[in-house]
Order: structure tokens, then sequence, then C-alpha cells
């Protein structure tokens, strides 16, 4: 069996049309360990009743859609060495995102889909840029983990056991090229530093920062950068099995408090202390960075046993997947011009039991 290099997180698009594209598709159909999808019969169908839906007039029903011969591509995935069928970017995107039609408008997607969304951290961030990805947004993407998955993960991470190892933007690049072939992710597999921080966040220029990294200092370090470069922010933060949602609109605001001034300066200097922090004090700087009231209470008490009878911060799935589709929402209607201000919101499932 062949084993596809850990590395790899991008694909090929292949057209039938062109000699040497056809030469590929022929040794990859040759190839006995290719899995071969084709159901462009069924993509046709879809097409044809999203444009001729069932009710519509009988002339309009009359006329099925038909495709022409560079209307399809086929997509090689090396790390699932597998050759799928599928329509050419604009009908594939037209049928992919037509369950969004009658909650997002055709304006809204357009301007969803073009802007470019950089998610520092796919841990937290994993979820948010999946969940944009699969409402049809950001098709231009930075993504930005030095870590990579492991066993205590996936109580929460969407992979599973073939997936350890792997770099957490490599993984996350690999899901929303799944999803969208035609996405253009930019991977930082060794994270952000310091010294690449105005390179992440400028060249080219984000639209929003997703930022959801583990390092405090760069966690203050990047937002100062994206303030003076007028980019917005979303952090979300799982609080036991309930959400905190922080937004700091400094594309509104550049003068914006970090975190709206929930991160008070006695932290930030805590932060940027010249003495390396202990463990017992990073647990408390990881507390405090948020504020300690705004914890459920089962979290906060259980700051005091980190590193004691805890390995870690606890994390529930159901948070998880919760702010992923918090950061789609808010992420959304920031970038589609709806009035999002500044601010810190919760998402509470205890309030219903």
């Amino acid at each position: 069996m062949r084993y596809p290099d850990v590395r790899i997180h991008s694909l090929e698009l292949l057209d039938a049309r062109d000699k040497k594209h056809r030469s590929r598709l022929a040794s990859l159909r040759r190839s006995p360990s290719v899995t071969v999808i084709d159901t462009l019969t069924e993509q046709l169908a879809e097409l044809n009743e999203i444009r001729r839906p069932p009710l519509s007039t009988a002339a309009n029903r009359a006329r099925p859609v038909l495709l022409a011969p560079g209307d399809n591509v086929w997509v090689y995935y090396p790390w699932r060495d597998t050759l799928v069928r599928t329509l050419r970017e604009k009908l594939f995107i037209e049928v992919r995102v037509s369950r969004n039609n009658g909650l997002i408008t055709p304006a809204e997607m357009k301007k969803f889909a073009r802007v470019r969304i950089g998610v520092a951290g796919l841990n937290v961030g994993n979820p948010a840029a999946v969940c944009i990805a699969l409402e049809g947004g950001g098709r231009k993407m930075k993504f930005a983990d030095p870590d990579t998955l492991s066993l205590s993960n996936l109580n929460r991470f969407r992979a599973g056991l073939p997936d350890l190892g792997l770099n957490k933007a490599i993984l996350s690049a690999r899901q929303v090229l799944e999803i969208n072939p035609y996405a253009k992710i930019d991977v930082w597999e060794k994270g952000i530093s310091r010294e690449t921080l105005d390179k992440f966040l400028l060249k080219p220029r984000l639209d929003i920062l997703i930022e959801e990294m583990d390092n405090l200092p760069l966690k203050v370090a990047i937002r100062e950068v994206a303030r003076k470069n007028r980019i917005p922010v979303l952090m979300v933060t799982g609080n036991g099995e309930n959400v905190i949602i922080d937004v700091e609109r400094f594309d509104i605001n550049p003068r914006l408090p970090l975190l709206n001034g929930h991160l008070k300066e006695s932290i930030i200097r805590r932060i940027h202390g010249i003495k390396p922090p202990t463990l017992e004090e990073k647990i408390a700087l990881a507390r405090d960075f948020m504020g300690a009231r705004f914890l459920a209470p089962r979290l906060r008490e259980s700051f005091k046993f980190v590193g004691r009878r805890l390995a870690g911060i606890p994390q529930l799935g159901e948070a998880s997947f919760l702010r992923g589709a918090a950061v789609c929402f808010f992420a959304r209607n920031i970038l589609t011009g709806k009035k999002v201000v500044s601010g810190r919101y919760f998402l509470n499932q205890s309030d219903f039991i």
C-alpha cells in the first residue's frame, strides 16, 4: 500500500480537454490504488432541479440544462488517493450552496465568498473554518497552527484515528478542500511568530481574523497589529458547554481597547513580563485573559486542578461545534455589511436546564 506524504494539502484539477491532463487522468485511472468517484449525472440532475424547480412552469421545466464539454473537471486528492468528477467552479458552487438560497441572498453570498479570512489556531478555529467553507464563504483563507492532532483532541476535533499526527492547519486545509476543491488555502504549518504577524495579516491583507491561538503574548500582539491595520477580529472561547464570542471591530474603531476592555492592562503587563511564567502562572493567565467572572462555575473551578488532577483545560465537543457555528455567523454578518457591534456575546446552553 502507498502512503501519501503527511505534508500534502494540495490537489490536482484535471480537465479532460487538455492533452497532458488526459494522460494524467489515464494514469490515475489505471492505478489499482486509486478510488474513482463519478456522480456527474446526479450532479447535473441536481442542477436541473435547482434551475427548474418541480412546481415551476411547464415551459421552464421543458428546457433542461445540458453540460458543455468544459463544464466538468476531475479532482485528484492525493492524501485520499481518490479521483472525483465534478462540475466546473461556477456550476459547482451553484449546486453546492443552493440550500443557502432563501436564507442568504445572492449578493450576500458573493460578498461572503470573495473575502479573505485568516484563522490563527486550528484547534478551536477548525470548526469555524469548516462551517465557513460549508456555507460558501471565504474561498481564500490562511490557516496557521504549529500543532499536530493528538488522541486527546478527538473529544472535540472533527477528525479520526487515521488523522493522528497530522498538522492541524494541514488537516483543516484538507477538510476545506474536500468541501470545495476550488478554495485557495495558504497553510502556515509552523504557526505564527512575532516576526511574521505582519505578513500573515497583510500579505495579502485579511478581511477578518479569527484568533484562536494558545500563545498569550501572540494573542495580544496580533490584536495590536490588527487594530493598527483596521482588521476586525473574532475570538470564541469554550466555556464548559457554553460559548463566549468576542467581536472586535477594529475596522470601525481603531481605538477600541483590546477585547473591548475585558483584557485589563494589568493582565497585559503580566503576559509581557520579563520573566517566563511558571506553569501555575500560565494557567492563571489563561483564566484571567478571559476574565474569571465570565467563566462557567465548573470551568472556573477546574483551573485549580490543571497540572495536578487535570492534564489540560477542559473542553467539550458540543461547545466546539457551537463555537464553529457562532464564529461563522458573526463572520458572515460582518463581512456582508450587517451592523454587528463590538462586544462580548454569550451562547449559554446551560440556561435551558
